[in-house]
């Protein structure tokens, strides 16, 4: 019980930070975002809508991981038993879709516009770019410092990175039309940024489709995990071992152990849980206690 309260107590103190860090990458995103569109249609640069677009996928998957953390908190119904959890998923998934459908208009006009460049306010372009170069390099530096407090944070890190690539790719862009005239090179930074958001949108769907698949989460591993619980005092095998994911970070286990006296199953259930906890992040444990010699006497009987 002491060992469940302490648990849920730094789970609660990581979603404060968690939503903390959240929170402003999601007002600092929405900001980049409304200024970098205002600024690609005010000098007619494609690559700053591009990158506009870039953040406000991002923005939505910032979204995604704030509400996540505060339905996570919300209580199971009857017919929710698991709570909340799979909300973020869904969401997810649908973003990832939508996501490839921005990167293919972009590339669509990028194409069209290779073929007869604009013409491009490139101090305006290169404005709006610093602009949102400077705010992603601060976003950046806070939300490093609140990446290890959950998943969600780590994630937006990542998406962060991605929006800075992004934006000295506008900058690098504004300066070389300034330097050679060429227009073209607008199209170019625009395929450049399609690229970033099809690789995120391409994450974002494999990891939404491995969690309603109920996969293995990517950062575990099952022999691992097998060889863990075989390690445990009374414990002779192991069958039916399943691990899956409720949502990003949010992991579950169940298993049938096979022990030679279930009558100390308690002893051996605690260890096991804060075992899997404190090693492998698994939350949510179910584990069967079945003795070994009754495992023999209904192989002994099997009629096959």
């Amino acid at each position: 019980m002491e060992h469940n309260e302490r648990v849920r107590s730094e789970q609660h103190f990581r979603g404060i930070r968690a939503k903390k860090g959240l929170k402003f990458a999601v007002v600092v995103t929405a900001a980049i975002f409304l200024v970098e569109l205002f600024g690609g249609w005010l000098s007619g640069s494609l690559a700053l809508i591009a990158d506009a677009g870039h953040m406000a996928s991002d923005l939505f998957a910032l979204l995604i991981g704030f509400l996540a953390i505060r339905f996570s908190v919300k209580p199971s119904t009857k017919q929710r038993s698991y709570g909340y959890f799979r909300l973020e998923i869904l969401a997810a998934l649908i973003n990832g879709v939508i996501l490839c459908i921005v990167a293919l208009f972009i590339v669509i006009e990028a194409w069209k516009r290779i073929s007869i460049p604009k013409e491009i306010a490139t101090p305006e372009m290169l404005a709006f770019g610093a602009i949102g170069l400077v705010a992603n390099i601060v976003n950046a530096a806070l939300l490093r410092k609140e990446k290890d407090s959950s998943v969600n944070v780590k994630a937006a890190y990542i998406h962060i990175l991605s929006d800075l690539a992004g934006s000295l790719g506008v900058v690098g862009g504004a300066l070389l039309i300034q330097l050679t005239g060429w227009m073209a090179v607008d199209s170019f930074i625009s395929l450049f940024i399609a690229v970033l958001i099809v690789k995120s949108a391409l994450n974002i769907i494999d990891e939404a489709v491995n969690v309603l698949m109920e996969s293995v989460p990517k950062e575990l591993s099952i022999e691992e995990i097998e060889k863990t619980l075989l390690g445990f005092d009374h414990v002779e095998s192991l069958h039916d071992l399943h691990v899956w994911s409720l949502t990003s970070g949010v992991n579950a286990l169940s298993c049938h152990l096979l022990v030679d006296d279930p009558s100390n199953g308690q002893h051996l259930l605690e260890p096991v849980h804060r075992e899997l906890k404190e090693k492998f992040n698994i939350d949510h444990v179910t584990i069967q206690l079945e003795r070994t010699d009754s495992m023999k006497g209904t192989m002994t009987n099997d009629p096959r």
